[in-house]
């Protein structure tokens, strides 16, 4: 009687993208190296980088592709630890979380969470300006470069200091940060004229604040004596 072969799981080796140099991510137990593929995993920045600095941001890759028996990954998302979070945010300060979408040149559909925090409390107004004014940066910055030189500038952080930069025009900032970058997978059916209303009820909405705005400052001006 033939012997029949037992298909036996076997340990392969997940690797990260070029950013850092093919660095080892992990291992995964499985049948076929095919079956890596789709598989998420993160890591820690501050083992990809060496940077003790990085510890508070994580990185999470998928599989996209399996070379040599080792899966070859890329990067869906970046985050910073929600405790860290709490360790920055202290009394008498204006914390301000964002959270909204936007295309790199090369079609990547990603949503972006700013984390800006002022030196003091801060007007509504200042507060409405300096949302719009991120909102507006992020977006024409992402729709110029393609989502691996965006992930390169968030990685080294070019990307928040441009950012502190302008809004440093505004009012002086204590943190200026991405929360979180996460890459959004493609539209359902229907979802994409739901995800198209709701960015003109929202561009309809800043309009509203934009003169809100004009209207407070108009307010907050001081009287000039005759």
């Amino acid at each position: 009687m033939a012997k029949v072969k037992v298909a036996k799981k076997e340990w392969y080796q997940i690797l990260a993208p070029k950013l850092f140099n093919g660095a080892v991510i992990g291992e995964t137990l499985v049948y076929n190296p095919q079956d890596m593929l789709g598989k998420n995993v993160s890591e820690n920045l501050m083992n990809l980088t060496n940077d003790i600095k990085r510890q508070n941001t994580k990185v999470n890759f998928e599989v996209v592709n399996v070379e040599n028996n080792k899966a070859i990954t890329e990067i869906i998302g970046y985050m910073i630890i929600p405790s860290s979070i709490k360790r920055l945010v202290r009394k008498n300060v204006e914390k301000m979380d964002m959270s909204f979408t936007c295309s790199t040149k090369d079609n990547k559909n990603l949503r972006i969470k700013p984390l800006i925090i002022a030196r003091s409390a801060i007007s509504g107004s200042l507060r409405a300006k300096i949302r719009k004014n991120t909102e507006d940066f992020i977006i024409k910055y992402v729709k110029e470069i393609s989502y691996d030189n965006l992930a390169n500038d968030l990685i080294a952080h070019k990307l928040q200091d441009s950012l502190r930069a302008s809004l440093n025009k505004l009012y002086p900032l204590k943190i200026c940060e991405i929360r979180s970058m996460h890459v959004i997978k493609e539209f359902k059916s229907g979802e994409q004229k739901d995800a198209e209303l709701q960015r003109k009820k929202k561009a309809s909405k800043q309009a509203d604040n934009a003169e809100e705005i004009k209207a407070a400052e108009k307010q907050e001006e001081p009287l000039v004596a005759a």
